[in-house]
């Protein structure tokens, strides 16, 4: 009977920070993310984005109708569909209440997730509204790494 060997310790770990006011503001962390060579990641790939928004519908005295929550894979999908769906008389129409639509920017979320190596380390980094995640890693200073660069990014917890 053959056992098994482990041949890692992954660990997870979270940090959380107030809520990201605004997609612009999202963006420019996740950007910066990118653009960074201070970690030393030797593979950083973008595995996948998600926005989501909701439009909220009202008749024409005011009342609230319904509403439809919106997902789209990049930041300029996310915008001009939130345009559209709120900015035209035919998608009210659409939605059968004659009246108007707006963006409950409260229900926003957004996300953006990277697959990540540091020598032969191999985590993940996603980056959220809300917070900040590193999945799967070993090593201590690979977190440190990652915490190190966030410290320095003002939307996600850090001081600019």
């Amino acid at each position: 009977m053959a056992d098994f060997i482990e041949t890692s310790k992954s660990r997870n770990a979270k940090r959380t920070y107030d809520k990201i006011a605004d997609v612009d503001t999202f963006e420019a962390a996740v950007s910066a993310f990118e653009a960074d060579s201070t970690m030393g990641l030797t593979r950083k790939e973008a595995s996948s984005e998600v926005y989501k928004t909701r439009i909220d519908y009202f008749d024409a005295k005011g009342e609230d109708k319904g509403y439809l929550n919106f997902y789209a894979a990049d930041k300029t999908a996310y915008t001009d569909m939130a345009s559209l769906l709120t900015g035209t008389e035919a998608a009210e129409t659409a939605a059968g209440v004659g009246g108007s639509a707006s963006k409950d920017a409260s229900e926003d979320t957004w996300s953006a997730k990277y697959s990540c190596s540091l020598g032969e380390d191999t985590f993940t980094v996603t980056i959220t509204r809300e917070y900040m995640l590193v999945n799967g890693f070993e090593k201590d200073e690979n977190l440190e790494a990652v915490e190190a660069w966030a410290d320095t990014v003002e939307a996600l917890g850090g001081t600019a």
